[in-house]
C-alpha cells in the first residue's frame, strides 16, 4: 500500500515536473562543480580547528562541544529506529535510514575529533556528513521523484558517488599541503540546492514541503551559529556559536524521526476510524 501510495503521487506530479526536478539537479550539480573547479583548491587549514569554547571538565579537552555531538546522536540512533518500522515504503526508508545511520557516525566522529582535534578526524567525521547529505538527497529524490533513486542501484550509485569523492579529499591528504575538500563541499551544497526545488514543487507521500523548508532553515540556522562561534559566546558566556550549530543540526534527524513516527500515527488513527 505504501509503494502504490508514491507511484500515485509521483504519477500525479506528471512525467514533466519530475523530468523538471532532475534537469534541475544535473543544473545545479555541474554550476556548483563549475564553481569549485574554477575556484580552485580549498584546503584544509590548520586555523579550521580554532574553536572558541576550549573549557574542559572531567578531563576531558573541549568537553562542551563534545557533549553537543550526543544529542544528534541520540536523535540519528532514534531516526534509525523509527524509520526502519515506519509505514513508509521501502524505497523511501532504505535511503533515511542510511542518512540516520550517517548522521550517528557524523556525531560520534564530531565528538572524538572536538576531543582530540586532527586532519583526520575532521576529515572523518566531514566524511560521515556527507554521506548523510548523499542519502538525504537520495530520500528526497525516492519520495518525490523516482522510486529507483531509493533502490539498491540507485542507493548502489550514492554510496559510491560518496566513496569517490572521499577517496578524492584522502588522496589530496596524503599528497601534503592540505586536503582539498572541494568534493565534500559539493556534496554538501548539492542537497540544500535541491531540497526547496523538489521538495516545493513536487507532491511528497510522507513528507509535506513545510517540513524540508523547516530543515532547511534548521541547517542554515547551524551554519550561521558557527560562523557567529565566538560572539556568541561572549554574549552568552557559555554557549559558543559552534555549540549551539552542534545543537542545531540535532534537530534536523530529530525532525525526519518525528515524522517517521507521526505517518505511522495516521495510519493507525485511519485504520482505526474505519
Amino acid at each position: 500500500m505504501t509503494i502504490a501510495r508514491t507511484e500515485l503521487l509521483q504519477a500525479r506530479s506528471g512525467p514533466m515536473g519530475r523530468r523538471c526536478a532532475l534537469a534541475l539537479l544535473l543544473a545545479l550539480a555541474a554550476g556548483v562543480a563549475s564553481g569549485l573547479l574554477a575556484w580552485g583548491p580549498v584546503r584544509l587549514d590548520t586555523r579550521v580547528h580554532d574553536y572558541a569554547d576550549t573549557r574542559g571538565w572531567a578531563g576531558l579537552a573541549n568537553a562542551f562541544t563534545v557533549l553537543a555531538c550526543l544529542p544528534l546522536f541520540i536523535g540519528a540512533c532514534i531516526g534509525v529506529m523509527t524509520t526502519s518500522r515506519s509505514v513508509w515504503g521501502h524505497e523511501v526508508r532504505r535511503p533515511w535510514t542510511a542518512f540516520h545511520c550517517f548522521a550517528a557516525l557524523s556525531a560520534l566522529g564530531s565528538a572524538v575529533y572536538h576531543a582530540a582535534p586532527s586532519d583526520a578526524a575532521y576529515l572523518l567525521a566531514h566524511g560521515a556528513t556527507s554521506g548523510a547529505f548523499v542519502m538525504l538527497t537520495a530520500g528526497v529524490l525516492a519520495e518525490r521523484v523516482h522510486g529507483a533513486f531509493g533502490g539498491w542501484r540507485g542507493l548502489a550509485g550514492a554510496t559510491l558517488l560518496w566513496l569517490v569523492c572521499c577517496a578524492l579529499v584522502a588522496t589530496s591528504h596524503q599528497a601534503g599541503g592540505g586536503a582539498d575538500v572541494r568534493p565534500m563541499l559539493l556534496l554538501q551544497v548539492l542537497p540544500v540546492l535541491l531540497i526547496p526545488a523538489g521538495a516545493a514543487w513536487l507532491p511528497g507521500a510522507y513528507t509535506r514541503p513545510v517540513d524540508w523548508m523547516l530543515i532547511l532553515a534548521t541547517y542554515a540556522l547551524a551554519k550561521l551559529l558557527d560562523l557567529g562561534d565566538a560572539q556568541l559566546l561572549d554574549i552568552t558566556g557559555g554557549l559558543s556559536g559552534h555549540t549551539a550549530m552542534h545543537l542545531a543540526l540535532a534537530g534536523v534527524a530529530g525532525w525526519l524521526a518525528y515524522r517517521a513516527v507521526s505517518s505511522r500515527r495516521r495510519l493507525t488513527a485511519s485504520n482505526t476510524s474505519g
